[in-house]
């Protein structure tokens, strides 16, 4: 009896001892390595130092510095369980621009549409409660190891943020993004015009960047399309500039629905009307009315024309 009570002594003895300080302090470290850390999160501040404080966070907001002035506001979260499926948003301090978007405990970089193959930055992996893995998303391989337990989501993003900024991940997938941007681009011109009769007046052309009228010299009818924004190439009047997230059109100045359109399996309708009447039906090379196969009022597509770039002719809003 003596020798079992020792024993269990003993087991106790040295499961306190091997546990990490951390546990005690409740402070979350960052390792790139076995032995190397990048950061320590100490309840509301991140030190890179023991007096160095890179970053202070306070309720949904993450600061540069040791501060939380709204000057040096650098992150604003909206995530309620980033290491879920639940898709969560980190935007700069704008409020409006997208810095970060979390999905199946991935980050990604930028706003959407996105391209998860292309712009995830790194994955963090559960190994227990205190205990996570770093993989870069730009080769799968290990990046690094944080122990500590978080206590909220912005505890985790500044962590995250920490593992790209030190490795640089945000500027290789830049890098890469730009890589495809060039090669789509250098695959030819896009065309649309009406299917029944050649109109040089009506057909419009696609180079990657900007779409224009294809004959003729009208600088109010030219757009420039980064993926997201559509703007007049020549003006800067916000009220004329359009949203596309990757689904749905939307004027850049209107939040309300009745100007909102909506691609989904090739079909182009009002967001607020099911109006058969007022739907387009993309077959390729056809775009056309979704009940009407009238030749006049049909449009042929040559090349790989944007869906939201479509939706603009084909709705009388590029030709101004």
């Amino acid at each position: 009896m003596i020798k079992v009570r020792f024993s269990i002594l003993l087991f106790m003895v040295s499961f306190f001892v091997h546990q990490p300080v951390f546990t005690q302090n409740e402070d979350i470290y960052l390792f790139i390595d076995s032995t190397t850390i990048i950061g320590k999160i100490t309840e509301n501040q991140i030190f890179t130092s023991p007096t160095n404080i890179d970053y202070t966070l306070q309720g949904n907001s993450i600061y540069q510095g040791d501060t939380t002035s709204r000057q040096q506001l650098l992150f604003l979260v909206n995530a309620k369980d980033i290491l879920s499926k639940k898709t969560g948003l980190v935007y700069q301090n704008d409020s409006k621009t997208i810095q970060y978007i979390t999905r199946n405990s991935i980050f990604y970089l930028g706003d959407h549409p996105l391209d998860e193959e292309n712009e995830d930055l790194l994955s963090i992996v559960i190994k227990n409660d205190s205990l996570y893995h770093v993989f870069s998303g730009i080769d799968g391989n290990h990046i690094g190891t944080i122990e500590g337990r978080f206590t909220n989501q912005v505890q985790i993003v500044a962590a995250a943020h920490m593992y790209i900024k030190h490795y640089q991940l945000d500027d290789q997938v830049n890098v890469i993004m730009s890589s495809l941007t060039q090669n789509n681009n250098s695959g030819g011109l896009a065309y649309m015009r009406p299917a029944n009769e050649y109109l040089s007046y009506y057909e419009w052309v696609w180079d990657g960047k900007v779409l224009k009228p294809a004959w003729g010299y009208r600088p109010d009818d030219e757009w420039s399309f980064d993926g997201k924004y559509i703007k007049p190439l020549w003006s800067a009047d916000p009220q004329t500039e359009w949203i596309w997230d990757g689904g749905t059109l939307k004027p850049f100045w209107d939040a309300g629905v009745e100007q909102q359109w909506i691609w989904k399996d090739n079909m182009l309708k009002p967001f607020w009307d099911s109006n058969p009447d007022l739907q387009w039906i993309f077959e390729e090379p056809y775009l056309r009315p979704m009940w009407s196969f009238d030749p006049t009022k049909q449009w042929v597509i040559e090349g790989d024309f944007p869906l939201p770039l479509m939706a603009l002719i084909a709705l009388g809003k590029a030709d101004r």
